[in-house]
């Protein structure tokens, strides 16, 4: 695709610059595995440099309330080119299973701003060292919390503990009416209102 047009003559940009490549939703693997053998077939290493799929560590709970660490795609159905961008390029590009469109206005394909691709590596590199600090830094001594998932769903108890290495909370629930210590998750719990 091209980059710039003046009059009627196409211009090609030939600096190494960061494109958005729009793909299938779910097809953002399968068009980068696509598209690295592509570069080795056809020799074209100092044309794409490099690919890139935005994505963050989170750590989710699953059906037994077990902590699980999953990769997050930030932006679904994108994938991102560092790349010269010429009409050999572009017609790789285009012609690859899985691919929409190289972004852009109109016909022509337009580069990121210069650093904003690192400064979202950047980013999404704190994210996901953050995440397992995230859960149990949002609760408080003595705070009302119900249980969201696991054996204790829907019970509502006080906050007792906070134990932030393991991400834990001790919460005291009410169960055959007497006040029982448990230790939960910080993932399992919400505040309540």
């Amino acid at each position: 695709m091209p980059v710039k047009k003046s009059t009627n003559e196409e211009h090609y940009d030939d600096k190494v610059r960061w494109y958005i490549v729009q793909t299938y939703v779910g097809f953002e693997e399968a068009v980068k595995k696509a598209l690295d053998l592509k570069i080795g077939s056809l020799s074209l290493e100092d044309r794409i440099v490099e690919i890139f799929i935005p994505t963050k560590k989170v750590i989710k709970l699953n059906s037994k309330g077990e902590r699980q660490e999953k990769i997050e795609r930030i932006y679904p159905g994108y994938i991102y080119l560092k790349m010269i961008l010429d009409k050999d390029v572009g017609y790789v590009i285009q012609n690859t299973n899985y691919v929409s469109r190289i972004t852009g206005t109109g016909d022509f394909a337009v580069p990121l701003d210069d650093g904003y691709v690192e400064k979202l590596k950047e980013d999404l590199l704190k994210q996901s060292e953050d995440s397992q600090v995230t859960t149990s830094t949002t609760f408080k001594l003595g705070d009302l919390v119900t249980v969201i998932d696991g054996p204790f769903k829907d019970m509502q108890g006080k906050v007792s503990g906070i134990d932030p290495h393991n991400s834990t909370i001790d919460v005291l629930l009410t169960m055959f009416e007497r006040e029982t210590l448990v230790t939960l998750d910080g993932l399992a719990l919400k505040k309540s209102i």
